[in-house]
This record gives structure tokens, sequence and C-alpha cells, in this order.
């Protein structure tokens, strides 16, 4: 049971406009519901009072820092007028600009509307003023950007994507669909900005694919477009969602964000592109291993004449609105972010480097659909927020993580102990006794997103400190987290993430025996496929190596006893 993924399901939630979605809760004025008026424009100018004053024009550096500021604090005080204030701030900054320029160019208002989204939904993209989904828009894009340029570092756009990608295979581990549901709800799908936060993700059928949008949404801050592949066989009705695609120098570069892994070129090294893959049976072949489901698509099946190959790109609102457009060109430089993207050009881009499979380059459903309903459906922000309940602001946690998502590592790391070995621990107001059961999953977030720290000061500084201590916290994640199963908390399933880290680490270090033996553990996701290929590179570099020993078992847990806060369903 899931929320459906189309465009039906946004034309439903924007009719129903639920009240109470604590995403949209706000005493804002009401913005103009018509989408352009030119009335009263004269000589390209807005007919607002404050068009000609110099003054204003001399206060609209201010205006735009205190709007980056309250973005950039409202994470870390949570509960604030923060996000009201900047969506006032940016409506004052932007009413002496011509309401024409808020309107999507006739090319791309034929794209949308040849890909059926609905008007309402145009319209929207065409608001003239700035509302909190906006302010949210920045906020996400900011931290978006900040991971990206932080890991990506510098070199070429190839090199930089796949620093990028295996910085998030390792610090957002999957989750089986399901997992993550709140009592009485199906999972809701969730924005990167979520799944960073509480790192995990899911990867399903049916274009679910959350660590694919959160590839997407941080190789667009490199300027790299990524969309997810489809394939259409001829006897198929819908198009099947496949992988992730980095478009660079009109290539597309091949990376499996269900299997964690980077798709190898034909002689085993780089990353392939859909080209070779398409030539080439040995690309896609490899990715069988033993014990593991078949992979899909065949070359066969894939390479087949009548086989039409589509692309989905991201449709969140933000990205098609002009109105993030003005806001991208008006940052200052040292707040550079990339906040719109031209979905026609994406368009062309992507059905050129396809070439002659060539099928639709339309906007994927997902983004679009989880970015609506958080501001439509309560149901659907408590179904979000069900997994995001250790990051309430009266906990600890929330702020050592943005930190760490920051790059404050240092601050995170000195976070992350403090409360970890707290000996009378507290909640934020410093004085109410922290529930044990709270305290006990806090315990076991820290020690793996200790672990996860230690590993990116690591690679950011060589350091070897760093990796032996990722290493001890990983360790202790397996020592104190049971093996996941029904009516178990979810972070559990932090064992997972843990096995996977530690195979990594140890293939690193040379210990090849010890990688092949956390690679093969027990994962009930499509992780477990990949880490399977890992090993089996491995073993097949030295067949003759000897057996890894066996890996401890993990501890016993209560069976079917749940800590009582996972019960809730408010």
């Amino acid at each position: 049971m899931k929320w459906r993924l189309s465009l039906l399901a946004v034309l439903i939630c924007l009719a129903s406009m639920w009240a109470g979605c604590d995403y949209s809760s706000s005493d804002l004025p009401p913005a103009a519901t018509s989408a352009i008026n030119t009335e009263g424009e004269q000589d390209g100018t807005a007919s607002s009072a404050t068009a000609g004053d110099a003054g204003f024009n001399d206060m609209k550096p201010t205006i735009l820092e205190s709007v980056i500021s309250l973005i950039q604090s409202a994470a870390l005080k949570p509960g604030g007028d923060n996000f009201k204030l900047a969506v006032l701030k940016l409506n004052t900054y932007f009413e002496d600009i011509p309401r024409s320029q808020f309107a999507l160019t006739p090319e791309v208002r034929g794209y949308l509307k040849a890909s059926k989204l609905p008007e309402q939904v145009m319209a929207g993209f065409e608001r003239t003023t700035f509302e909190m989904p906006d302010s949210r828009h920045l906020e996400d894009c900011m931290l978006y950007h900040g991971i990206a340029t932080r890991i990506g570092g510098n070199g070429d756009d190839l090199t930089r994507v796949r620093r990028v990608f295996d910085w998030m295979i390792r610090q957002v581990q999957l989750a089986p669909a399901g997992t993550l549901a709140a009592p009485g709800l199906p999972q809701a799908q969730v924005r990167p900005y979520d799944m960073l936060l509480r790192g995990m993700a899911t990867e399903a059928d049916g274009g679910w694919s959350e660590r694919g949008w959160l590839f997407m949404s941080l190789c667009r801050q490199l300027g790299v477009d990524v969309a997810v592949l489809t394939y259409q066989p001829k006897d198929a009705k819908e198009p099947i969602s496949w992988i992730t695609a980095a478009l660079i120098e009109g290539k597309l570069y091949l990376f499996d964000p269900r299997l964690g892994i980077e798709i190898t070129g034909p002689d085993g090294k780089g990353v392939a592109t859909l080209d070779q893959a398409l030539a080439d049976p040995e690309v896609l072949g490899r990715l069988n291993a033993p014990g593991a489901p078949p992979y899909r698509p065949t070359h066969e099946l894939l390479a087949a004449d009548t086989t039409k190959i589509g692309a989905l790109i991201d449709s969140s609102p933000g990205y098609y609105a002009p109105r993030m457009l003005l806001l991208e060109k008006s940052l200052p430089g040292k707040y550079q972010t990339v906040l719109y993207r031209d979905p026609v050009a994406q368009s062309q881009e992507f059905t050129k480097a396809i070439g002659t499979h060539a099928g639709d380059v339309a906007p994927w459903p997902l983004p679009l659909m989880v970015e609506t309903m958080l501001f439509t459906s309560g149901e659907f922000v408590q179904a979000t927020q069900h997994a995001l309940f250790l990051f309430r602001p009266e906990f600890p946690l929330l702020y050592a993580r943005i930190k760490q998502l920051r790059g404050e590592l240092p601050e995170a790391v000195s976070d992350y102990m403090t409360f970890r070995f707290a000996e009378k621990p507290v909640l934020m107001d410093k004085k109410t006794p922290m529930p044990q059961e709270i305290q006990d999953a806090l315990n076991m977030y820290s020690t793996y997103f200790l672990g996860l720290a230690k590993l990116e000061q690591e690679d950011l500084g060589r350091d070897q400190k760093h990796l032996d201590r990722a290493e001890l916290f990983f360790k202790a994640t397996l020592k104190v987290l049971p093996a996941p199963g029904p009516r178990q908390p979810y972070y559990y399933m932090f064992r997972w993430g843990a096995q996977s880290n530690l195979g990594r680490l140890n293939e690193a270090q040379g210990d090849l025996a010890s990688a092949v033996a956390y690679y093969s553990e027990a994962d009930a996701t499509a992780q477990h496929q990949g880490n399977l290929l890992r090993a089996r590179d491995l073993v097949l570099n030295d067949p003759f190596a000897p057996l890894p020993d066996p890996l401890p078992s993990a501890p016993s847990s209560t069976p079917n006893a749940p800590p009582e806060f996972l019960k809730r369903t408010e």
C-alpha cells in the first residue's frame, strides 16, 4: 500500500486542500490567485510606488541578505517565524518587478501542457508572489548546494558526480517499502531534505526512487542534469523505471541507486554510458550476482529495436517557477544556488543523448506529488513525520544532524558525543528529563551517525584517525543494534548501513576477507545485490584467498515490542 505516483493524485490533493498541514500553516497575507496580471506595467516596470525609489533599491541587498540569514538559521531554530518573514521580505524585494517576468515561456508552457500537467499546477508555477513552499525550496537547495560542492570538490563533472554518488550511498541507506510507515498509514514518499535528515531512503517499483531523487537534487547544484531512465518494451503498456543517468557532455552515465553502485564500463573500469550498455551485453550482464534476482532489464530487452528508452526529469515545482529564476539571478555570488531549470532544455538534451531509442522525456510524478501533498494533505504529513519523530526540536538529534549535513563536522561530532554519553540526559529545554526509550533510540542514532561523520572527516582530510574511529562506531552500531524485523524499530536497519560501510572500509584498507564477510551479510534491500557484486569482484580478484571468519551475531531483541513512541498515530 502506498500513495499513488501520478499527476492525477496531484490534481486530487490540490482540489482537496486539506487544512492543518504543518508545512503550510502560516499567517501570511493571502497571495494573488491569478498567475499573471500585466495591467499597470509601463515601460517595462511595475506600477509599484517603490519602483523608482532609489532608497528602496539601496535597501535591496540588505533585504536579500536578511532572507538568506532567516533561511539558514531556520533549521537550528525550529518553530519560529523565519519562513514567514523570509516570504514577506521576498515579496517586498520583488514587488517592483514586471509581472510579465513571472510567466512561463510559451515553449515551457507548451511542453508542460503536452506532459499533461494540470492547469492549476501550471498556474502555481506562474504565481507572482512568494509563499511558504518557495522558502522551503530555497532552504532545500541551499543545503543540497553545500553538500554537492563540498563533496564534489574540484575536477571534471564526471569526477565530481561520482564523488557525490559515493557519498550518498554511504550516508543514506535503503529501507524496504513499508518499513517506515506510521501505524495505519502507508509509507509516505519523502523529499531529499527529509531523507538526508533520517539517513534512510526507499527504492521501489513504480517510479519510487528516493535515492534517485536525492542524486538528482545534488547533481543539479553541480550544473549536471540527472534523470531516471525508463524502458518500454513493445508489449508494455507503461514505461518501467530503471536507473539514474547523469548527462555529461552529451553522454548518459549510469548510476544505480537501488544497488548502490556505478555501472562499470566495458573494460570493468570507469562508469558505463547508455550507449555502451546498449552496445555491449557484458555491461549489464555483469550485474547478475549469485544468490540475487536476475538484473532487469537484460541487454537483449533493452537493446531491442522495438524498446523505447525514456527519461523522467525533476518535477519539483520550484525548479519550474520563473520567480525562482528571478531569485537565483539575484543571489550574491557567495550564496549562489541553483533554484530553476528549464524543462524544455532538459527534454531536448536527454532526447538527443538517448538517440534512436528515445521515447518520452517527461516530468517525473514523484517530486511534484510529494511537494504538493506536503502542503495539502495532513495525512501525508503525518506519515512523513513518523520516521522523523526523533528529529523533533525538543530532542538534540536534529541540531547535530543539521550541522553534520552542513559540513560542520567537529561541531556535529561534539554534539553527538555530548548527548550520547550524557549521565542525566535532558530535553533541549535543559531541565525536563529525557524519557529512557527516547534516549535509547538517540544513542543508537548517534552511534551510527558518528561513524558517518568520522567517515566524511577522513574523506576530506585523509586522516587515518578518523577512519579508525569511523570503523569503531560502525562496529559499535552492530554491537548494540538487533537484527531488523517485523514490529522492530526502523532504526535497527542501520545495521545494514554499518555492514556496507564496514565492507567499504575494510576493502579500502586491504582486508579483503573482512570486506567480503561484511558485504555478504543479510540486507533486505536491493543494496544487498550491490554488496554481493562487490564481494564477487573481490573473490574473483583473489579466488584462492582464505574464507572470511564468521562475524559476530546480532544482539537479541524483545520480540513484538516497539517503543511506545513508534506506536503513536498523531
